[in-house]
């Protein structure tokens, strides 16, 4: 693949990257937000109940989290279509993704989570291998 067509599509991915890493922002910000305005109210409240309120919390936490690492995706994918050089950055960030999709896809198959879960997590696998070969290639091509 071309220096030029790996460059316009990982600039591509990078804004659908920070527009994912917004959405990923809001709903952690609703997840933080209802997790947090329950625990005000747990004075007398089940185990069943506080469990579910600290569940709120550590998926609005993962959901923050992801966030930040899509948007230095986002970030670095732009920087690496602007200027190919930059590309080391992009490489590191994606391969850190690939590693941490592929775990990810593991844990939903042993939770025996649902096939929408399961395809969602290969496509997320599937988009940060392409993203790490795309990296690759514009970094190989910049020498």
């Amino acid at each position: 693949m071309s220096l030029e067509k790996s460059q316009k599509i990982v600039k591509v991915l990078g804004i659908l990257s920070i527009i994912g890493a917004v959405v990923s922002f809001i709903a952690a910000l609703g997840l933080l937000g209802v997790g947090g305005f329950s625990a005000t109210k747990l004075e007398n409240a089940s185990d069943e109940l506080v469990q579910g309120v600290a569940i709120f919390l550590v998926l609005g936490i993962i959901m923050l989290v992801s966030g930040v690492f899509e948007l230095l995706q986002g970030i670095f994918s732009l920087k690496a279509a602007k200027d190919a050089t930059k590309a080391q950055p992009l490489w590191v960030i994606s391969l850190i993704s690939v590693v941490l999709d592929a775990l990810s896809m593991i844990a939903s198959f042993t939770n025996h989570s649902s096939v929408q879960d399961i395809l969602t997590e290969i496509f997320t696998l599937a988009i940060a291998c392409f993203t790490f070969y795309l990296a690759n290639n514009i970094k190989k091509l910049a020498k």
